[in-house]
């Protein structure tokens, strides 16, 4: 606020706004099954604002840099995987604690110190991006897992007990390597 001895003569109003694409990543994010927690050291006007305007249900305003550990903490405790998005100084002791954390490319050096990644791009559409292509990693992993091992289990033993020529066993193992490969190169693309 701005005064004389008399009357306000003016005031100035702080507002942190949403980044545009933040609604949609959101979005996006629910739609892979992940819940969002909002955990804050802004007063709880600010909060529920926010957390109105992107759906979030669970949001807690007042957050000291000790608070936000022990409520990830609890999550864990519940069996819950973590995953911490933070930009600040004091989001560095929550991101040390969660199993994921990232820091955003403009936030603080000590947050992206304490971050398991720094998200370059100021696009938060990269985030459930991410999570989508991680998924599809891992399912390809457990494919190819699955397939090396099926085809060791049977081939193998017929091999050994000499079902199987030789030559016939090194083209199968061939074909099978040949095969997780191209399975892998799906990745490329999505």
């Amino acid at each position: 606020y701005l005064t004389d001895q008399d009357k306000v003569l003016g005031w100035l109003e702080f507002n942190d706004e949403l980044r545009p694409d933040a609604e949609s990543a959101l979005s996006h994010c629910k739609d892979l099954g992940i819940q969002a927690h909002l955990l804050s050291g802004d007063n709880e006007a600010a909060v529920e604002k926010i957390a109105n305007t992107l759906n979030i249900k669970n949001r807690l305003a007042r957050q000291l840099p000790d608070d936000k550990p022990t409520y990830v903490n609890d999550l864990q405790q519940q069996g819950r995987i973590v995953a911490m998005i933070g930009d600040g100084i004091n989001d560095a002791p929550v991101l040390a604690g969660a199993q994921v954390s990232i820091a955003m490319g403009g936030g603080a050096q000590l947050a992206q110190a304490s971050a398991d990644m720094v998200l370059l791009s100021d696009n938060l559409e990269r985030l459930p991006e991410s999570v989508a292509h991680a998924r599809k990693t891992l399912r390809i992993i457990r494919q190819n897992l699955g397939w090396a091992i099926g085809y060791n289990l049977v081939a193998l033993p017929l091999a050994a007990a000499g079902y199987i020529a030789p030559w016939m066993a090194a083209i199968g193992m061939s074909a099978s390597s040949l095969i997780v490969v191209l399975n892998a190169l799906r990745l490329r693309s999505s």
